[in-house]
């Protein structure tokens, strides 16, 4: 505890003792650019392109938690050091007037670094005597996580610290273009190569999580009880570990082919036609061998990739990507009119973090999660507190080590987007004019987290109440070596949570919109869009959840989980740029005045939906690592009345409430708005000839020049202290930059 500081912070009168510290530590962020780019012409037309960038960043993080909810204490930052690399070779060559043939050659690479303060500094887990965490030597110390409901998290984050990775990828593309009569036709490929090393800790140092329940009055929610006296008493309501260093070195590559043809059916109409076909191979470890799980008659069991049968990669690669594209655009030149529709399928690349998942599984790793009755502790808790056994791998003489599972679809189809959109053009005399048009897309087989060994909500242990008690590795696999000292007994083995990663999720997206541009004319130029738009899906982003739980809350239903995506309704933004015109009233004013230009853009948007959420499995039906899944109750009163929508009450409190134990909440997915956002961003630019073929450009910019401070989203859980209020804005302050620019 001499770790947690003293409050600095005067409380509201009759306010809950919360939102009393602030974190005054200085965040350091250093970048460096450069870029050296060389274009030859040659005698013949043809032209070479090549470029080459870098670009690095370091400094430290003073919190090193991963969202909002797990922000952190002093001494328990992160340092990062990241880099990036891209070089590009292009040559342009002239077969005739009407054929062009583009060729290319690139390479990318970023490498990534984050390790704690506390790496190599300070043993938390050794000085605190905790038994079965704290992989990975000195190199790896710090402090596990303790979450404890109603109060910040405090430790060193759980998740991928310290991490180091580095992915490369190669790639060499060709296009051919031709002109022949009416037709404009494009065709070409490209192939790709990439590799992903990477080696990183997760929750190697341990995971805790404290709620109300252990310490109320009835052992019910009933509002009573501390998660800080459960922490104090090292009663967690839910502990997790890895024991072992997850690592990979992933290996796939992929090409695409396209052809298209842009048909002038007559003078004032054109037809554009085309198809793309794309594959990716699957992501195969190149040193080791992942696990996923394959299902018989709706029962699961585990292959290692490339054994019995089995893909290398985990799964089966989709080879029927074709995605067509049709557009056409009608000219009314009498009525000043421009008429464009078009209609395609994009196919989403496969988060390769997908794979990442499959190196937290047995027997490489044991992830063990021991989650209890939130409400009743049980007798085991007593004895063992924060403290783990030895990882045993499968059923025997020994108490078998209970693991989570993570896997994904061996046979998932693939993700892929319908769009489609039409719009109206009209001129407004010769350098404006004004846009009307609709987009809507529908999102199909996209990738969703379903918790398939999660139980009903009640009462008891979760491990008798799970569909499936136990997992096996099919007959005839040949275990692979794993990451830590474990016993293995045999290939049959207590399962918690199986988290599957399906393709089954649905997305849709409705947007009606206005543009305004105009051409550059006597110094000025200018775009303004006004989008009003929907935006819905039926399971949150696994990978990139906004303001609510990655996972479902009920398992067994997923059909309610269709609510509000990220949904911004209604958004506007101007870009602007002005050239200053000179004062010639004498030539010392037309010096110091002439080459001035001004720019700006402008952003003004609402905000975006969050979810009223509950801290802790009150259901206790089974949940992942730091999610929250149980939704709140809808009291019936009203969410904004007098006196909201204020950092000290953004949305009323009392319009929502905690279930009952063991049950779920009846509030949707993101049924309310958080703020909403607005920032001016400005430049003065200066240009100066220094001689007939070099420019001196200076050029001061203030992005959030007018210091708006945007809101972040609320505390979204009902039950801590600090529901309804905002802590943390949502973009930074206003920023100053100086610049100059020397081309010759």
């Amino acid at each position: 505890m001499q770790h947690v500081p003293m409050p600095n912070m005067m409380m509201m009168s009759g306010a809950p003792d919360s939102n009393n510290y602030l974190d005054v530590r200085n965040e350091t962020h250093f970048q460096d650019q450069g870029t050296v780019r060389i274009d030859h012409n040659f005698s013949n037309g043809d032209t070479l392109f090549g470029r080459y960038s870098i670009g690095q960043e370091n400094g430290f993080s003073p919190s090193s938690g991963m969202t909002s909810t797990s922000e952190n204490f002093p001494g328990f930052g992160a340092n990062f050091d990241n880099r990036s690399q891209q070089a590009v070779i292009s040559w342009n060559h002239i077969f005739a007037a009407n054929k062009v043939n583009t060729v290319s050659i690139a390479a990318s690479r970023l490498s990534m670094d984050r390790s704690s303060q506390n790496d190599a500094v300070n043993d938390f887990v050794g000085q605190l005597g905790i038994q079965g965490v704290g992989f990975g030597g000195q190199n790896a110390w710090g402090a596990p996580w303790f979450a404890a409901q109603g109060y910040t998290g405090i430790g060193d984050t759980f998740a991928a610290t310290p991490m180091h990775a580095w992915d490369t990828m190669y790639e060499i593309r060709d296009s051919y273009a031709w002109e022949k009569g009416r037709h404009g036709i494009k065709f070409g490929g490209d192939f790709h190569w990439y590799t992903w090393p990477m080696w990183g800790f997760f929750q190697n140092r341990g995971f805790y999580q404290y709620t109300n329940g252990y310490t109320t009055e009835s052992g019910f929610n009933d509002g009573s009880g501390s998660g800080f006296a459960s922490l104090l008493l090292s009663l967690p309501a839910v502990k997790q570990r890895q024991a072992g260093i997850p690592q990979m070195n992933l290996r796939n590559w992929g090409g695409d082919a396209f052809v298209e043809d842009s048909w002038k059916v007559t003078s004032t109409t054109t037809l554009n036609l085309g198809v793309r076909y794309e594959y990716a191979s699957p992501l195969y470890d190149k040193n080791n061998t992942n696990s996923n799980l394959i299902f018989q008659n709706g029962v699961p069991s585990v292959f290692v990739g490339g054994q019995n049968g089995y893909p290398r990669g985990l799964m089966y690669a989709n080879q029927h990507n074709f995605a067509p594209r049709l557009g056409i655009a009608k000219n009314l030149p009498n009525h000043g009119l421009v008429l464009h529709a078009s209609y395609g399928i994009f196919f989403t690349p496969v988060d390769l973090n997908t794979w990442c998942n499959q190196r937290h599984n047995v027997p490489y790793v044991f992830p063990e999660t021991q989650q209890a009755d939130n409400f009743t502790p049980p007798a085991a808790l007593f004895n063992t507190g924060m403290n783990f056994g030895t990882p045993v791998l499968g059923t025997g003489t020994l108490p078998a080590t209970a693991v989570s599972f993570t896997a994904f679809d061996p046979h998932s189809p693939a993700q892929y987007v319908q769009q489609w959109n039409a719009s109206v053009q009209k001129s407004l005399g010769v350098n404006t004019s004004v846009e009307v048009g609709y987009i809507g897309s529908r999102g199909f087989h996209l990738q969703r987290a379903h918790l398939i060994n999660n139980t009903l909500p009640g009462p008891g242990p979760l491990g008798p109440r799970r569909p499936f008690k136990t997992l096996s590795f099919v007959p005839g696999t040949a275990l692979p070596p794993g990451s830590t000292a474990a016993v293995i007994q045999s290939t049959t083995f207590p399962v918690s949570t199986i988290n599957l990663l399906e393709n089954s999720a649905q997305s849709w997206y409705d947007a009606g919109y206005i543009n305004v541009r105009r051409r550059y004319s006597h110094g000025l130029s200018f775009l303004a869009n006004y989008t009003f738009s929907k935006s819905l899906t039926n399971a949150p982003d696994f990978r990139s959840a906004m303001d609510e739980s990655s996972i479902p809350q009920n398992n067994n239903d997923l059909a309610l989980e269709k609510g509000l995506g990220c949904d911004v309704r209604q958004r506007f933004t101007l870009s602007a740029v002005y050239a200053i015109p000179a004062y010639r009233r004498a030539e010392f004013t037309r010096l110091l005045t002439q080459n001035w230009t001004f720019s700006t853009i402008y952003q003004i948007q609402s905000g975006m939906p969050f979810t009223i959420s509950v801290f802790g499995d009150t259901a206790n039906s089974g949940t992942v690592l730091g999610e929250n899944p149980v939704r709140a109750n809808y009291t019936g009163q009203p969410v904004f009345g007098p006196g909201t929508h204020t950092a000290q009450e953004w949305f009323n409190p009392l319009a929502f409430s905690a279930p009952a134990p063991y049950t779920f909440g009846n509030t949707g997915r993101n049924t309310v708005y958080g703020p909403g956002q607005q920032t001016l961003d400005f430049a003065i630019a200066r240009s100066f000839a220094i001689n007939e073929g070099a420019r001196l450009q200076v050029r001061i910019e203030a992005l959030n020049g007018l210091n708006k401070v945007n809101l972040g989203t609320p505390n979204r859980f009902v039950n801590t202290p600090q529901f309804g209020t905002i802590t943390m804005a949502m973009t930074p302050g206003r920023e100053i930059q100086l610049s100059a620019r020397l081309s010759f």
